[in-house]
């Protein structure tokens, strides 16, 4: 692997191999109001083996297969362990299922208190951590509220459909980079869309540096010039 790796990142790695904690496998937060599937309880043991780990990632399962709901579980159980104090964490999603976030979190987790961002001047960033658990936004949002977001520690930070930012250099790639907090999730069932660089935008976001910087993925990974570049990713 380290011959894969990109020097720093593979120095960082292996500095921590050693405090690295394999089996986390929590109990499914009682504030939850559905009943999980046993992949998705995987799916729930894999979130918080990351976050235990502080590490980032990305959750792929196909479309259907309940990644929204593994997400909640996983933000029940971050906000149990912070304890009274959890800072509020964010969800930014497709415009279209702004308010299937809302009724997901409603029924499956009505202790969290969620907002919708409807427009600009909803954000109230003084109340978040205080009456709103949860702010929910679509991609335009993030960019234009990109200033107010990055000035606030988030507890968990989820980008679903997250493929949105596999472009590395849209405006929505790069205010989702400068998010700040302690826990980044992707979603997607498409983590390669059409080139291997997505992924590598999709990871500088949930565990930035983890792949090398740009050029040396672009050095290493380029399918034209290796064919054997995504196997070896």
């Amino acid at each position: 692997a380290k011959e894969v790796f990109d020097a720093a990142a593979w120095e960082r790695i292996s500095t921590r191999a050693s405090s690295l904690k394999l089996q986390v496998r929590p109990e499914i937060p009682p504030g939850l109001n559905v009943n999980l599937r046993p992949y998705q309880i995987e799916g729930f043991h894999f979130l918080a083996y990351l976050a235990t780990n502080r590490f980032g990632g990305i959750l792929a399962d196909d479309m259907g297969l309940g990644k929204t709901i593994q997400a909640l579980t996983w933000l029940l159980w971050l906000r149990e362990e912070s304890g009274d104090q959890a800072p509020p964490s964010l969800v930014v999603c497709p415009k279209s299922v702004l308010d299937v976030w809302a009724d997901e979190v409603k029924k499956a987790s009505p202790s969290i208190r969620v907002q919708v961002l409807r427009n600009k001047v909803e954000l109230e960033v003084d109340r978040l951590g205080k009456d709103i658990d949860l702010l929910v936004l679509n991609y335009s949002q993030l960019r234009t509220c990109a200033d107010e977001l990055k000035g606030i520690n988030w507890l968990g930070m989820i980008l679903d459909e997250g493929q949105q930012i596999k472009n590395p250099d849209s405006k929505a790639a790069k205010a989702a980079r400068a998010l700040a907090g302690s826990n980044r999730l992707v979603l997607t069932g498409t983590p390669i869309e059409n080139r291997l660089l997505d992924v590598w935008s999709l990871m500088s976001f949930a565990m930035p540096g983890i792949l090398g910087d740009r050029k040396y993925f672009r050095d290493n990974f380029d399918k034209r010039k290796d064919n054997h570049s995504q196997t070896r990713l």
